[in-house]
């Protein structure tokens, strides 16, 4: 079984209408819980699910029982499944009704047992960070107190790349920072850590319709030199900045003789503008990372997504489709170059 779980249970209905348009008629939803099951048969290669938060990947399904006893079933499940002298990304938590994902009470007690248990077989799970590079496991103790096991090998973690997400149950809290221009800073930060690659002082970074420059103000903070377009000034600090060239140009019509480092667009337009963006800085390569923000208004556009996966399949980058947790009424699409 796959479990594929969404930002909260009001995007519930429009993620099992994206998965019943992609993949199969056969999903089974979680009632009041932001989580929707699909047959084990159902592919998910490679595939985008872009209103979902993370996926649990051919889980295995632990029934209730004492903490011990599911720990042991647990490790039974994955005896075969990882090689001593492993290390493994490992998220344990729960889905409560009350308080969403949850990675304390028994989720911890039942993580503490496991990870102990695999510490025994030589098999370590790093307690911070996501590395793409190492196999994934994920535990998640539903509402009934059973629990779902996935175990991704990291040979087949990059057919995965758009589905998981390095933060446990999909759930990041990006904190406050009241020196931001805005508070739209945090899908930039959020969007980093998803790919898995930041911003450095050495890159360059174009920002599209930067005004009040909350996305600059990341990159700065970064330490990178940053091109800025808007038809509107950015906030004073950052008009001041030696680092910052701002430009009064159009962002749909700016093109650039040489691939930057990065582009990204959090501007306010239809999501058949970002297409075109996305047709010039990556089916064109004039970028070695991207991030753009699609967003919709009502529901009408969300059939669009299907334009962005097909271009996500064909392009030269290793590309992200996800709903952010600071995510409104959109979806980002990331992209690395191969």
């Amino acid at each position: 079984m796959h479990y594929i779980l969404c930002k909260d249970d009001n995007w519930t209905s429009i993620l099992k209408k994206e998965l019943t348009a992609d993949f199969t008629k056969d999903c089974y939803v979680l009632k009041g819980f932001p989580l929707i099951k699909l047959p084990a048969e159902t592919n998910l290669k490679d595939g985008y699910i872009a209103f979902s938060s993370t996926a649990l990947i051919d889980a295995a399904l632990v029934p209730d029982n004492s903490v011990s006893k599911q720990a042991a079933e647990i490790m039974a499940d994955l005896s075969s499944k990882i090689e001593p002298g492993s290390k493994i990304n490992c998220h344990v938590f729960g889905l409560t009704e009350k308080y969403g994902i949850l990675e304390t009470g028994r989720a911890e007690i039942i993580s503490g047992k496991v990870t102990q248990a695999l510490k025994k077989k030589n098999i370590h799970c790093p307690r911070k960070g996501f590395d793409r590079t190492l196999g994934f496991l994920q535990i998640l103790i539903l509402p009934n107190r059973s629990v779902a096991v996935s175990f991704i090998k990291k040979e087949d973690l990059a057919s995965y790349q758009s589905l998981i997400s390095p933060f446990a149950g999909g759930f990041s809290n990006v904190g406050d920072d009241l020196k931001a221009p805005s508070r739209a800073f945090k899908k930039l930060i959020e969007a980093q850590e998803v790919m898995g690659i930041k911003i450095s002082e050495t890159d360059i970074v174009v920002d599209l319709g930067a005004c009040p420059g909350g996305w600059t103000y990341v990159a700065r903070k970064s330490g990178a030199k940053v091109i800025a377009l808007d038809r509107s000034p950015l906030a004073k600090e950052l008009m001041e900045d030696k680092l910052v060239i701002f430009k009064k140009e159009d962002a749909f019509k700016f093109e650039v003789k040489e691939p930057v480092d990065w582009v990204v667009s959090d501007i306010v337009c239809a999501p058949e503008r970002i297409l075109e963006l996305i047709n010039y800085w990556a089916v064109e390569k004039k970028c070695k990372n991207f991030v753009f923000t699609i967003k919709f208004k009502g529901h009408q556009d969300y059939g669009l997504l299907k334009k962005f996966k097909n271009i996500a399949k064909e392009v030269d980058y290793n590309v992200i489709l996800k709903q952010l947790n600071v995510n409104k009424n959109e979806v980002t699409i990331m992209g690395t170059q191969h």
